[in-house]
This record gives C-alpha cells, sequence and structure tokens, in this order.
C-alpha cells in the first residue's frame, strides 16, 4: 500500500461516498472505488458497509482511521522538508501524448509541473508512432499499444481495458442489443491503428464479430466523440469512457463482453541518455500511476 491509498480512504470515510470522494480529489469514481477494494484485501478486512444511499466506516475501519490519520499528516508535511530538491530541478521538457492518452494524463502531469515549478513543458499531440520522438526532437512520449520496432526503451504506466459503448441517444433509436450477433443490423465505428491497421473485426473472450464500419477514425478521441453524439456503437478504453458512463450519457453494451487489454507506457530513446529533467519525469510520473 501507498500513501495516496491511504489518503483515498481517509477521503471516502470523511466524506461517505466513492464519488464525493473522487471529486474532492480530483480523480475518478472507479479508481477510487478498486484502490479501496485493493486496500481492504491487503489489510484482509473490510472497512466499510455499503448501502445503495451511504458507506459507513465498520469497527475495524474506524480503528485504522485513528491509526493513520495522523501519520499520513506527518508523512506529508516531512515532504516538505525535501521541497528546495524540486526547486533545484530545471529546464525544458518536450514530450508527445498520443491522441486520448491526453485525457488519461492531464492531471498527472498537471501534478509534475505543480511539483517542479522551474520546468517548461512543451507538448505534442503526435500520431503514437515512435518515429515521432526522433522527428520532433522529443524527450519521451506517452502511447497505448506495443512497440516493436525502434530502438526505443518503455516503462508501463497503466493498462487499460476496452468495451463496447454507444450512447442512449443512439441506443433509443435503435432496435435491442441482446447478443453479439444484433451487432449486424446496428452503425459500427471503427479504428485504424498508428500504422494502418484497420481491425476488420471485434475479437472478444470466446467470440467475435465482422465489422462494416459506418465511420473509421484514427484516434480514440474521434471515436468517444462521435460516439457520444449518437453516431453508433463503437470499442472505447473503459477508463475513458468511464464518466461518461457515470453520468449516463454513455451506456457500456454487453457488458460481460471484452475486447482485451493494452498497455499505456513511456517511451525514450536509448540511443541518447535522458536529461535530468527527462529522468525525473517519468520516475515521477510512474511514481504517481502505480
Amino acid at each position: 500500500m501507498n500513501i495516496k491509498d491511504l489518503e483515498l480512504f481517509i477521503a471516502v470515510a470523511k466524506l461517505g461516498s466513492f464519488t464525493k470522494a473522487a471529486k474532492s480529489l480530483d480523480t475518478r469514481r472507479a479508481l477510487v472505488s478498486r484502490r479501496i477494494a485493493d486496500l481492504e484485501k491487503q489489510l484482509g478486512a473490510p472497512l466499510f458497509t455499503r448501502t445503495t444511499r451511504v458507506m459507513n466506516l465498520t469497527a475495524s475501519g474506524k480503528r485504522y482511521l485513528a491509526q493513520i490519520t495522523p501519520l499520513v499528516s506527518q508523512l506529508n508535511h516531512a515532504g516538505d522538508v525535501f521541497k528546495h530538491r524540486h526547486d533545484d530541478v530545471q529546464g525544458k521538457l518536450r514530450i508527445g501524448l498520443q491522441p486520448f492518452v491526453d485525457k488519461l494524463m492531464d492531471k498527472h502531469i498537471a501534478h509534475f509541473v505543480h511539483a517542479y515549478p522551474q520546468v517548461q513543458l512543451e507538448v505534442f499531440i503526435v500520431p503514437g508512432q515512435h518515429q515521432d520522438i526522433k522527428r520532433l526532437n522529443l524527450d519521451c512520449m506517452i502511447n497505448a499499444g506495443e512497440v516493436t520496432k525502434g530502438n526505443i526503451s518503455k516503462q508501463k504506466l497503466m493498462t487499460f481495458e476496452r468495451k463496447m459503448y454507444a450512447s442512449s441517444l443512439y441506443l433509443e433509436k435503435s432496435s435491442v442489443i441482446e447478443t453479439i450477433d444484433d451487432l449486424h443490423y446496428h452503425s459500427l465505428l471503427g479504428y485504424r491503428d498508428t500504422e494502418g491497421v484497420l481491425e476488420h473485426q471485434w475479437n472478444f473472450q470466446h467470440t467475435n464479430v465482422s465489422a462494416n464500419y459506418k465511420i473509421i477514425c484514427s484516434d480514440y478521441n474521434s471515436l468517444y466523440h462521435f460516439c457520444l453524439g449518437g453516431a453508433g456503437i463503437t470499442l472505447l478504453p473503459q477508463v475513458i469512457a468511464v464518466d461518461a458512463v457515470e453520468n449516463q450519457q454513455l451506456i457500456n453494451v454487453l457488458p460481460e463482453l471484452s475486447a482485451g487489454f493494452t498497455d499505456i507506457n513511456i517511451l525514450s530513446p536509448k540511443d541518447s541518455a535522458p536529461s535530468p529533467v527527462a529522468k525525473v519525469f517519468v520516475e515521477h510520473l510512474g511514481d504517481i500511476v502505480k
């Protein structure tokens, strides 16, 4: 466990809600729920009793809250001793972000900028190909998917799952979807990856469906907005759809089906040593995203 998990627990305990805690910490409800479940698993005891309206601390949760609250406060204040080290890190940093990855990383990058006020950050939205690192003289790039070519080192930040989504507006005007075969009668929105490869079929755990697309996009941001606008059904990373699902703007179609998992990595050139600023950025991002 880490201090971020303990801070999440304290926020949920005080506010009595995953949603309220997520808003107070400027993060996603799904992340809060998962972290609390992981914490309970590590401790071997439930910390909350959950009802449809409110979450209350268990007896174990109350004791744990009383023990860790002063400790977390002390740890946070102890970090102030090293603040001058952050001020010593200065210079320019050029990073590339694949479309839609910017939506996932915005809060983490903002955290870095706040922590290192002497760093000037220049951000490029790039297709996601590793060649962009050299072409744009980037210190590093954050992208999704496999990297099999080039003299590139990578560090995994997170993993996302793809699932099927459609807007409530689209579903209200369309026929009912009860099985995967029903997708043949619906408007599908497709994805073409950064290498130009089109996903001709959607592969799920134990089945697949051939896709005849109405719209084809080369980035998830466009797919997300077309889907949100009611153009049809598409596969989206769950992490970028979660807010729209909570707001009932998007619906997870056939939620038992998963189109698999993909890693998000920080890519850096192997043939040159990272600058001090780049090294700090990679380490910082790796620490806070975990």
